[in-house]
C-alpha cells in the first residue's frame, strides 16, 4: 500500500508537469490543428520517446555528469532553443491555403493543407523533448525524491515507464480532442492563425531557453 501511494504521488507530479504549458504542449497543439489526428498522435509518441531518453539519462546517473560538465548543459540548451525557433519560424511562414466552408471543409481538410508524415511528426515530438534541458533537471529533482541507492531496478523502470506513458497518453488525448469533427468544423477557419500563434510561442520559448540561466 505504501509503495502504491508513493507511485501515485510520483505519477501525480509527472501528470501536473505534463499538463502545464510548455514547448511540448505547443508542438502537440500545432501539429494536431494544422494537420490531422494521425500527425498529433505520432507527435505524442515522439514526445514520449524524448521523455524516455531523459529518463534513461537520469536513471543511469548522467545527470551527475551534467552537474560537473556544465558545457554539456549549454550545448543541449542552445540546440533546443535553435530547434524551437526553427520549427516556430516554419509555422509562422506557412502559406495560408483557401479551404471550403462548413461540413465540406472538414472532409476536404486533409487535402486542403500540406500533410505531415508520421515519421516527421514523430521526429518533431522527439527532438522537442530531447532538446529541452529543463527535462533533465525536472526528472533529476523528481526521481531523487522517490529513488535511493537501494531502490530495485524494477521499481526504477516502473517510474520511468510511468513518465513515458503519461506523456504519450496526455498528448494523444489532446490530439483526439482537437481533431474531433465538431471541434475541427468550428475552428477550421482559425487553424492558420492557431498555427502562427503556436509558431510565435515556440520562438518565444526558444529565445527564453537560449537566454535563461
Amino acid at each position: 500500500m505504501e509503495f502504491f501511494l508513493k507511485w501515485l504521488l510520483m505519477a501525480s507530479v509527472q501528470a501536473a508537469a505534463t499538463i502545464s504549458p510548455g514547448p511540448a504542449f505547443v508542438v502537440a497543439v500545432r501539429n494536431a490543428m494544422a494537420y490531422d489526428r494521425r500527425a498529433g498522435i505520432f507527435t505524442a509518441f515522439g514526445l514520449g520517446l524524448g521523455v524516455a531518453v531523459h529518463v534513461l539519462v537520469v536513471l543511469c546517473g548522467l545527470a551527475v555528469l551534467l552537474q560537473h560538465y556544465t558545457f554539456l548543459f549549454d550545448v543541449i540548451r542552445y540546440a533546443g532553443a535553435a530547434y524551437l525557433i526553427y520549427i516556430g519560424g516554419k509555422a509562422i511562414f506557412t502559406k495560408r491555403k483557401q479551404a471550403p466552408s462548413g461540413e465540406a471543409a472538414v472532409e476536404a481538410a486533409p487535402q486542403a493543407r500540406e500533410t505531415l508524415s508520421g515519421r516527421k511528426a514523430l521526429s518533431i515530438g522527439f527532438f522537442t523533448n530531447l532538446l529541452n534541458p529543463k527535462a533533465v533537471i525536472f526528472f533529476t529533482a523528481v526521481f531523487t525524491q522517490f529513488i535511493g541507492p537501494g531502490t530495485p531496478l524494477s521499481v526504477m523502470a516502473l517510474y520511468g515507464l510511468t513518465s513515458v506513458v503519461i506523456e504519450i497518453a496526455w498528448f494523444s488525448g489532446v490530439a483526439v480532442v482537437l481533431t474531433d469533427r465538431r471541434i475541427k468544423e468550428r475552428f477550421l477557419g482559425a487553424v492558420h492563425w492557431v498555427e502562427r500563434t503556436c509558431g510565435g510561442l515556440m520562438i518565444g520559448l526558444g529565445l527564453k531557453l537560449a537566454f535563461s540561466r
